[in-house]
């Protein structure tokens, strides 16, 4: 069945005070700040006249595994237009291992059997340790494809990040790392474990790679004060690391330590996406909680080419804290665009309902674009389902004519929780090209659907996800699943 209806809502909002927040559904020792269920009480502004029909793509289930639990997480378009990468997990049981792999899938979504041994599907050697968002994908200019993922350290309560390469074919490149095993551990959080009720915490969240195939990953770490013994810092913060092509930590970044941090007010932080630019400059989003805001608040920040300082040009000094919806406003990813990029992710105004938010800035200067859309404060609240339920934004897509796709769910819990795509136009409005620019689909019968990623390629784009619960429990066998979404 199809919820996409002839009005859609999209929602505006501005904040000025703000309250402590959140609602998101991620699980598995995740640390983001916002954790309390979604239910949409927004009022609603009528988006406008029906468009032309449009028929949603129909869902194709991603067999990764037929015994166990699967996901997609993250996708990237293989150069040339012959089809896309997509990563996730697999595990032959409910209790076994998670294993990262990567899937070929065609342009039409299947899983391409000319590649990785005949199957389409390539595992690696990591056995992931993670939540939702903690796998990532890359390609770097030879082809050769990078993936990230949360990993255990071997010791009880701490988390690494674990970086690996896989050749064109599917298979393990030994080369990569320096160790013969195709693998490069990253534990930015040394000398101790931290004891006050969360582990610490070294997990990626964001992947980019630039011309010269230098590999950039979005983390949250949590830093520890030398001494004896050393003693962790109570909050986590946003670092943003660079590799070598070969997977070195590249210690010419960051004052020698291969990696930036940012501690914003002693807030737990939450990264998302990045971008690496042809300057060398990285600009990465998120959110936090602090005591700037007094509520959890978006993040965007632009980091020099030498990772040694924030970009002071961009923004506010290069960070982009403030208030905008009173209570939540998040940045789960972004699109990037010529001349701006628009961001993904989700919030309230009041009350303890989330819609989908959406902003536009400046690539130049940071500078937040308060007319985007058309909306109040230039935050395009969009309400998927027009039904009043809770939605959860997970990431932006750029599509030609300066368009955004944007992806995730609408609804909470099983069997509410259903898969959701929306379309802006290059202004900010729904697109009426997708039919009213909003849809809200299941994949499967009564379960928890949601979408995660997307790639575009050429003249269609892959959506990937999975369909489960919407807590992600370890005894639930999740399946994963693929949209292709042809652009008119």
């Amino acid at each position: 069945m199809t919820l996409s209806r002839p009005f859609r809502s999209i929602l505006t909002a501005f904040a000025a005070s703000a309250l402590v927040a959140c609602g998101d559904d991620n699980s598995h020792g995740d640390d983001d700040v916002d954790a309390a269920p979604d239910v949409d009480a927004a009022p609603e502004i009528d988006a406008g006249i029906d468009a032309p029909p449009f028929v949603v793509p129909t869902p194709v289930a991603v067999t990764l595994s037929a015994t166990g639990p699967d996901q997609l997480m993250s996708a990237v378009a293989v150069p040339g237009g012959t089809g896309y990468y997509a990563a996730g997990f697999a595990a032959a049981t409910a209790a076994g291992d998670r294993i990262v792999t990567v899937a070929k899938l065609t342009a039409a979504g299947a899983l391409d059997t000319t590649w990785a041994g005949g199957d389409g599907i390539a595992p690696t050697t990591l056995v992931f340790a993670g939540g939702a968002d903690e796998i990532d994908l890359g390609l770097q200019p030879d082809g050769k494809i990078i993936v990230t993922a949360t990993v255990a350290s071997g010791t009880a309560g701490d988390r690494d990040i674990a970086v690996t390469r896989l050749n064109s074919d599917g298979t393990v490149d030994n080369t990569f790392g320096g160790n013969n095993d195709g693998v490069r551990v990253l534990d930015l959080t040394t000398g101790s474990v931290f004891t006050g009720g969360t582990a610490n915490h070294d997990r990626p969240r964001g992947l980019a790679v630039d011309a010269t195939g230098r590999i950039i990953v979005h983390a949250v770490v949590r830093r520890v004060t030398p001494g004896a013994p050393p003693t962790p810092e109570a909050d986590t913060d946003f670092a943003v690391v660079r590799l070598t092509a070969a997977g070195a930590l590249d210690t010419t970044y960051g004052g020698g330590d291969g990696y930036f941090a940012l501690d914003i007010l002693n807030s737990f932080a939450t990264p998302r996406g990045v971008h690496v630019q042809a300057d060398g400059k990285v600009i990465a989003g998120g959110y936090a909680n602090s005591t700037a805001t007094n509520s959890v608040q978006a993040v965007l920040y632009r980091v020099n080419a030498d990772g040694a300082a924030l970009d002071t040009t961009f923004a506010t000094q290069g960070l982009f804290h403030e208030v905008v919806l009173q209570i939540q406003t998040e940045i789960y990813g972004f699109a990037v665009h010529a001349t701006h990029l628009v961001t993904a992710g989700y919030g309230r105004n009041t009350g303890d309902s989330n819609d989908w938010v959406s902003m536009r800035f400046a690539l130049a200067d940071g500078a937040r674009d308060t007319t985007f859309g058309g909306a109040a404060n230039g935050a395009v609240v969009v309400d998927p389902s027009g039904m009043m339920l809770g939605d959860n934004c997970r990431t932006a897509v750029a599509l030609p004519g300066g368009r955004t796709l944007l992806l995730g769910s609408s609804g909470s819990g099983v069997p509410a929780q259903d898969a959701a795509f929306v379309v802006l136009t290059a202004t900010g409005q729904l697109d009426t090209g997708f039919g009213d620019g909003s849809h809200v689909f299941p994949f499967g019968s009564n379960r928890g659907d949601q979408l995660w990623a997307g790639a575009v390629n050429g003249q269609s784009a892959l959506l990937v996800g999975w369909s489960g619960v919407a807590t992600q429990s370890d005894a639930e066998n999740d399946d994963s699943f693929a949209v292709i979404l042809p652009l008119p």
